[in-house]
């Protein structure tokens, strides 16, 4: 084998259970206002990280807080607030040196209490993937007789741990004067990311939504403006190889995000500056010398071998549906006169299976729904729609599925005032692993010296270039003895040929 081998790494993926995370933020309401009715809430997590151990992780952030309402003398005003969180999860698997990605996750609110003090529930939903180094070292140069192989298999190995951001500014025009911005929601959705020598290319989609209000005369007005930029840069990440494949995530950073307004000939124009966050890992293709069998002239030889898992293959696969349903009112609520906006939407999978050559995903879309009742009372209440989806696929099995789920756009309308018809086109991002396992050489044992005197057979390896006298030589052995059991020996081996000595 000649030089010592490098440490092997290889990547084991893994998805952790779902975490359930509840906290209520509480934020006390200044005296002299006096909340009508709740509009909308917003939340969303940031500062997040989080500290592998022994088994057990430990996740860390903020949870900020946008609350818009309008209160008893009709007039819409907004709240702010953050809470720090810390929580805890456990899992056997979990190292010190592994990563795992959070970026994957859902927030759905309650609202408790309005009255003096504002009370929110969040119930946070984690579904965090873990990346895994096994490192695997192979001292091999006090062998000389191996039998080995190079296998050319696809393992994912991290290259480099991914964790940037970088700006992406997008403009709304409308002929509206807006007075005030009430709240501002985004999503990103990726279609394409790649690596090349500057770092990772990205390309998607920004969905973006405007609440704002305006004023004509002294009535105002609350409306909704909705848009889609194209996104394609280029995020300057240091360190990663030219074929490496990217298993990346991407998310906004609400925490950074800036609002400016201005009037340009006649228009509002409204400046936002988005942070989008690039967390995740690059994996990239190995070679890994596998030991297939094991002799030793020497000594006494005990090989350890492990079966070891790795991700040959990652699958990307984009499903694109609509989901659609319906909400009855109940008997003792009023009939609705108009749906204002259809607001915090969080779509959630529940569930993924493969049945009749498709991948099926399962899940949830809740929403908050504003409306005017036929008292032209302001209302809001949330909704829930199960949907299912499916997708054509030539798996017959994965080992590990990590899926991010977006609403494109959602349709809300009122049905005879008693029905709520929504339609929500979505789309879902699926990232499909695959595995293998391979046996490798974990360790080798010396034992004592060899006893030519202890069997009645014994297998060597010739080395390469070696002559029959030489290896006569080597195992002690006069060549007429060497050809009754090896007949068709060449006179100058090319190395590997097994000898068969019988003593």
């Amino acid at each position: 084998m000649g030089e010592t081998s490098a440490s092997v790494k290889i990547t084991y993926t893994k998805n952790l259970g779902k975490i359930h995370f509840g906290t209520t933020l509480s934020v006390p309401i200044d005296g002299n206002v006096n909340i009508k009715t709740i509009l909308g809430v917003y939340t969303y997590l940031y500062d997040d990280k989080v500290e592998c151990g022994s088994g057990k992780a430990i996740l860390t952030g903020k949870v900020g807080l946008k609350v818009i309402y309008i209160d008893t003398d009709g007039i819409s005003n907004t709240i702010s607030d953050s809470q720090s969180i810390s929580e805890s999860f456990v899992d056997s698997s979990i190292t010190p040196d592994s990563y795992i990605n959070i970026s994957n996750h859902n927030i759905v609110n309650n609202i408790l209490s309005s009255d003096g003090t504002l009370k929110i529930s969040c119930d946070i939903v984690f579904a965090p993937v873990m990346y895994l180094n096994i490192g695997l070292k192979n001292d091999q140069n006090m062998f000389a007789n191996m039998i080995t192989k190079k296998n050319e298999i696809q393992t994912n190995s991290i290259s480099n741990i991914v964790n940037s951001s970088f700006d992406y500014t997008c403009n709304f025009e409308t002929k509206d004067t807006i007075s005030k911005i009430l709240c501002h929601d985004a999503y990103f959705a990726p279609t394409s990311s790649s690596v090349d020598s500057d770092g990772v290319l990205l390309e998607g989609k920004l969905y973006s939504k405007l609440i704002y209000e305006t004023q004509d005369g002294d009535a105002n007005t609350i409306k909704e403006l909705q848009d889609v930029f194209n996104i394609k840069t280029q995020c300057s990440v240091s360190g990663l190889d030219d074929d490496c494949i990217p298993d990346l995530s991407f998310m906004l950073d609400r925490s950074k995000e800036s609002i400016t307004t201005e009037i340009e000939d006649g228009n509002s124009v409204v400046t936002i500056v988005n942070n989008i966050k690039v967390c995740g890992v690059c994996v990239k293709n190995m070679s890994v010398e596998v030991v297939d069998d094991a002799f030793c002239t020497d000594c006494e030889l005990e090989l350890n071998k492990t079966n070891r898992d790795y991700v040959n293959q990652v699958l990307q696969e984009a499903i694109n549906d609509k989901v659609n349903g319906e909400i009855t009112l109940n008997n003792d609520e009023t009939a609705i006169e108009e749906i204002l906006s259809c607001m915090n939407i969080l779509p959630e999978i529940t569930n993924y299976y493969i049945k009749d050559d498709k991948m099926n995903f399962e899940g949830i879309i809740t929403a908050h729904i504003n409306y005017l009742d036929e008292n032209k009372d302001y209302k809001h209440r949330q909704v829930e729609l199960p949907f299912v989806v499916s997708g054509k696929t030539n798996l017959e099995k994965f080992d590990c599925v990590r899926a991010d789920i977006h609403v494109e756009d959602c349709r809300v309308k009122a049905k005879r005032g008693t029905i709520i018809e929504m339609e929500f086109c979505i789309e879902i991002l699926s990232k499909i692993y695959l595995k293998s396992s391979c046996e490798m050489i974990d360790n080798v044992t010396m034992g004592k010296a060899t006893n030519f005197g202890m069997y009645d057979y014994q297998i060597f390896l010739a080395k390469p270039n070696e002559t029959m006298w030489d290896l006569c030589k080597r195992i002690k052995i006069s060549p007429d003895e060497l050809l009754k059991t090896n007949k068709d020996l060449p006179l100058i081996m090319t190395g590997g040929e097994k000898i068969v000595i019988k003593r």
